[in-house]
């Protein structure tokens, strides 16, 4: 059985492939990086919900509506720290689009998974203060 960092691998795989493709697709024909990126990041937003609330973290004992509302806010947060260092890269490094926004999505990926790990996706949130 794979354990939930693989799941979260390959499932994240899915929706960043989404991702990436739809932005490489916009850039190619003409659309601004960070334009096409943040269409790129609202296609693959469900595909990346779905397949973290069915599959990477299945068993968590949290209702859609509760998991989506907080996923919402994971979600937005790698969007800013993905659009951030993608704007970052664009300005401050001589390399294509392409590879600023593989690295700005690797990025994200990484905080995404810990934000989604430990409470997204947690059936015992961490207490409101």
């Amino acid at each position: 059985m794979l354990g939930t960092a693989a799941r979260f691998a390959l499932t994240g795989g899915v929706a960043t492939l989404v991702h990436l493709s739809v932005a490489i697709v916009l850039i190619w024909i003409g659309v601004a990086p960070l334009v096409g990126n943040a269409a790129a990041f609202a296609t693959a937003f469900m595909v990346s919900f779905w397949g973290h609330h069915m599959f990477t973290f299945s068993g968590h004992g949290v209702d859609v509506q509760n998991s989506l509302s907080r996923f919402v806010v994971v979600a937005i947060l790698g969007f800013i720290a993905n659009e951030s260092s993608l704007g970052l890269l664009l300005k401050l490094a001589a390399v294509p689009a392409e590879l600023a926004l593989l690295t700005s999505t690797l990025i994200a990926a990484v905080s995404t998974f810990f934000l989604s790990r430990y409470w997204a996706f947690k059936s015992h949130p961490l207490p409101r203060r």
